[in-house]
């Protein structure tokens, strides 16, 4: 029986330190039948010329030049000259465990799912494991479920890198102009169409830490602002997406934008004060809708009847349990409000504590 054809998207930004290693990891699966689409995103280094080198290597290799327009327009345009029933994608700088495609179909096409997803090694550049994203095996066939998970995973359920997809998922996909959580914004339509979905507690693709990467992002401003407002943007997107398909789990679309905010402001630190003070003020309102929509939610439950369902609906979400973390965003929205100052220096401290001990 012949296999279905994989495409793997593959952008590259910059990439001539380790596309190569990249691709071959790709080029080496079990799986046999591969074909390997990387989009140069116009590159100022080797990387052009790296690509097309690769491309005369391997036999199963296209190679798409065009201007630098980030990582999703990349993927949007990698997917559209790829011919894959199924798709992945690995960034760059990454690699892939050898097997990883073949186990994952395999999973894939057993359980007749629309997606499948596997655990991350984060790593040095030298293979040195210090982190995990670990997976439970698990298998959803109800769309509300799937969604659910998406929402609520303890590790973060979005990224692209770490699922192989049916390509009939993809189809009029809404592609946001953002360069910063796009992986968030894409998922939540994935997941929202999904019949079908599978994890796999095997650790599959391995996630390089670029020192390099992380200083210029902690240092430079403007891109803190992207990022802010891009996290902004994505997470406002999954709420309305969220509102559209299953509105019953707008409470946990909220409390997870909640969270998406909180990373990209604790992460890069703030840019000035006016700009800390802002975002207090967008934390106090979230915090705000979040308390008014349960309310809503609950009222709905009531009206039930008190049926088994509705408890068991209500159970999904319980402000009291997250009471400690609402006290908590409530107080920091309040510094950030009144004493932005505070919130400045807090952010350069614990930026300086995590460089110092390497955490």
């Amino acid at each position: 029986m012949s296999l279905k054809l994989l495409s793997v998207i593959i952008p590259a930004y910059n990439a001539e330190k380790y596309l190569a290693k990249c691709v071959e990891s790709v080029a080496s699966q079990t799986y046999s039948n591969i074909e390997i689409v990387i989009v140069d995103d116009g590159s100022k280094d080797g990387t052009p010329e790296l690509c097309d080198d690769l491309a005369s290597k391997y036999h199963n290799i296209k190679v798409i030049h065009q201007d630098n327009q980030g990582s999703s327009k990349a993927r949007e345009n990698g997917l559209k000259v790829s011919t894959g029933e199924y798709i992945t994608f690995i960034d760059s700088d990454d690699y892939i465990d050898l097997t990883a495609y073949e186990k994952a179909i395999k999973i894939l096409e057993e359980n007749d799912c629309d997606m499948v997803q596997f655990g991350i090694y984060n790593v040095e550049f030298d293979g040195k494991i210090i982190g995990k994203w670990r997976r439970e095996n698990v298998t959803l066939n109800s769309p509300r479920d799937i969604y659910l998970y998406f929402l609520t995973s303890k590790v973060a359920a979005w990224p692209m890198v770490d699922k192989v997809y049916r390509r009939s998922l993809f189809e009029n996909i809404e592609w946001l102009k953002i360069s910063m959580m796009e992986d968030y914004s894409i998922s939540a339509q994935l997941f929202a169409r999904a019949q079908k979905f599978a994890v796999i507690d095997e650790y599959f693709y391995y996630y390089v830490t670029n020192p390099a990467s992380i200083s210029r992002r902690e240092n430079n401003a403007s891109l803190k602002l992207k990022v802010w407002n891009d996290a902004l943007i994505a997470s406002e997107f999954v709420v309305r997406l969220t509102q559209q398909k299953i509105p019953e789990l707008l409470p946990e679309a909220l409390w997870r934008r909640i969270l998406i905010l909180e990373i990209a402001f604790m992460g890069y630190a703030a840019a000035s004060e006016d700009e800390v003070s802002e975002r207090g003020k967008n934390l106090n309102n979230l915090l705000n809708d979040i308390r008014s929509h349960y309310a809503k939610f609950q009222a709905e439950v009531k009206r039930q009847q008190g049926s088994l369902n509705a408890r068991l609906k209500l159970s999904e979400f319980k402000p009291a349990s997250k009471s400690i973390y609402l006290l908590k965003y409530r107080g920091k929205a309040w510094v950030f409000v009144h004493l932005p100052k505070l919130a400045v220096l807090y952010s350069k401290l614990r930026l300086k504590i995590k460089d110092l001990f390497k955490i």
